[in-house]
């Protein structure tokens, strides 16, 4: 079981979508912690700078790091990583596994309780379950597929194997005469389990009206989505002021202890040289900043810039199913607009220098990075040009591409108010029209782009966004064919390029849950490097570069010590010095 554990690093709320280079990854932090004799000061607010508003305050619909972040500071999970190496650990509860792999057993600390006084029990985590398997709109539904008797419980369409057939979930069982423990059962071994089932706890009394018998999908328009009333986690909601801020109070009867500090509040700013700014006058607590103000925010006195690599990327996406864009269903084409962009330089020019490139999906950090030859797709315009041409593009008298009578013309789609990626995106626009494409960049407000993204609106033809991908290695929930959103059906996903190949499916699926049973790093590795080899040849992703993550931090901001995992993961013991 020691063997298996070890294997078994991820994130708990699995891929997210990221407005800038966020919450993750690994190498050095530093760390802001007093002197161990320096009592910690009590009262204060801590505001968080952010570029993007959230979505959402429910957990089961959450798709975006900023989202995440609210929702982890108001519930807390049943267990957390291990911040520096993402190993699981208790939190809400321990946890132990059968020697065949396929019954999980979890109790619940005897101090966890909701804010209403009224305790945290295994029917609440069970009531999460059932709203994944309600809502419409959720992509979480992949994560529980190997929970016995989830798909027969689940409500969704055909290719997500729900059926809709049963009133419970019949491999959870909870504990009779405790309950606060329960049991969960696997069809089949599960390499990433540990950290799916750690699912998403929420307060019966509040949302267990919305997973009866009778409920259908009300979950995914429920008011407390937005205004939540009952909370496990170090803050309370207060107030969302949408556009501007969000506001929380320290949740007073915390049962790990009430923070030291009495709000915690996220405000949005226009963008990353405002939230610089606001460092520097100290209007801002901490956040992300950019590469382009890293030396200047060195200078400032007041201020700590903690640095370490991004469990995550930024990449351009092909549309493969694009009806605007139909070059992008061929190989050659996306393999001419890899070589067709010297991401090198970009790197240079745009990170300066603080990130790395990236060629296929796992990250350095990350133990199934690629270690196998792949193509590093070095800036080549005269072999871009020689593969348009095999893809029969010609350059018309304007100088623009065409085929079949039509011209070769995209738009690239960012988020707005991150100026990495608008630079990037118009600097790939300007190469790409070098090639002879009519290419335009189009930025717009990141959560209607998620939504976009994630419901395959085809008016997406390019993209330019990050992930956050979660601890775990397992790239199901982006890669897998089953994950590709379409409208027609209703399923939502993040396989937003639409691109499928049945090796890299048969290679996910083994690493994910392997026929053998074994889920080592070397068994596991081995399908990973077939599937970043296809991935790699296949470039439906210019796969861009990790970033490094740069935060910067107001000196007297204490006990603050992000790294690769959470940067909140110690919140409820940050103080702020006066």
């Amino acid at each position: 079981m020691t063997k298996r554990l070890r294997s078994l690093i991820a994130g708990f709320a699995g891929v997210l979508l990221v407005a800038t280079a966020c919450t993750s990854p690994g190498g050095q932090s530093a760390s802001q912690t007093p002197a161990e004799s320096e009592k910690p000061q009590q009262g204060g607010k801590i505001i968080q700078g952010d570029i993007t508003d959230i979505a959402t305050m429910q957990p089961i619909l959450s798709a975006d790091t900023s989202s995440s972040r609210i929702i982890n500071l108001i519930y807390d999970g049943i267990l957390q990583q291990d911040y520096k190496n993402g190993e699981p650990k208790a939190k809400m509860a321990t946890y132990s596994i059968s020697q065949d792999g396929l019954t999980y057993s979890f109790e619940i600390n005897a101090k966890a309780n909701w804010s209403d006084g009224k305790p945290v029990i295994a029917q609440d985590w069970l009531t999460g379950l059932k709203l994944v398997g309600k809502s419409q709109k959720t992509v979480r539904k992949s994560s529980f597929q190997d929970v016995e008797g989830f798909l027969d419980y689940c409500v969704g369409s055909s290719s997500s194997g729900c059926k809709g057939t049963a009133k419970e979930i019949s491999g959870v069982k909870i504990d009779t005469a405790n309950p606060k423990k329960w049991t969960v059962k696997l069809t089949k071994i599960s390499c990433p389990a540990i950290i799916d089932l750690i699912g998403y706890t929420l307060p019966t009394q509040v949302f267990g009206k919305y997973a009866t018998d009778t409920s259908k999908d009300e979950i995914d328009t429920a008011p407390e989505n937005s205004a939540p009333t009952v909370f496990s986690g170090a803050f309370k909601f207060s107030e969302w002021r949408k556009g501007d801020q969000v506001i929380l109070n320290k949740n007073p009867d915390y049962w790990q202890g009430a923070p030291n500090v009495d709000q915690y509040i996220v405000k949005i700013v226009a963008n990353q040289t405002a939230l610089a700014n606001g460092l520097k006058t100290g209007e801002i607590t901490y956040g992300n900043i950019q590469p382009k103000d890293l030396a200047d925010m060195q200078t400032v006195d007041t201020v700590k810039v903690t640095k370490y690599q991004n469990l995550g990327y930024t990449f351009i996406s092909w549309n493969t199913l694009s009806p605007t864009v139909p070059a992008f269903a061929d190989k050659r084409v996306r393999q001419a607009l890899a070589y067709g962009i010297d991401m090198d330089q970009v790197i240079k020019a745009v990170v300066f220098g603080e990130a790395t490139k990236q060629v296929a999906h796992h990250v350095p950090v990350q133990w199934a990075y690629p270690t196998s030859a792949l193509e590093q797709y070095k800036y080549d315009k005269t072999k871009a040009q020689q593969l348009l041409t095999d893809a029969g593009w010609v350059k018309g008298s304007d100088g623009i591409l065409a085929k079949d009578g039509k011209k070769f013309s995209m738009t690239i789609s960012t988020n707005s108010g991150n100026q990495e990626r608008e630079t990037l995106a118009q600097v790939a626009a300007e190469q790409y029209k070098q090639l002879g494409i009519d290419a335009k960049s189009a930025p717009e407000a990141f959560q209607g782009l998620v939504t976009k993204l994630t419901t395959g609106d085809p008016v997406i033809e390019a993209n330019i966004i990050g992930w956050n991908l979660g601890g775990d290695v397992d790239p199901y929930q982006i890669w897998h064919s089953s994950q590709i959103p379409d409208r027609a059906k209703g399923t939502t996903g993040f396989g937003f390029t639409g691109f499928k190949d049945a090796n890299m499916d048969k290679a996910i699926e083994q690493g994910r849950n392997p026929t053998n049973g074994d889920c080592s790093t070397t068994a596991r590795k081995a399908q990973y490097e077939t599937f970043n080899k296809i991935l790699n040849d296949n470039q439906p992703y210019n796969f861009g570069y990790a970033n490094n993550v740069l935060v910067g931090s107001q000196k007297t901001l204490q006990n603050f010590d992000p790294a690769s995992f959470s940067q909140i993961w110690n919140v409820h013991t940050w103080w702020i010095k006066q």
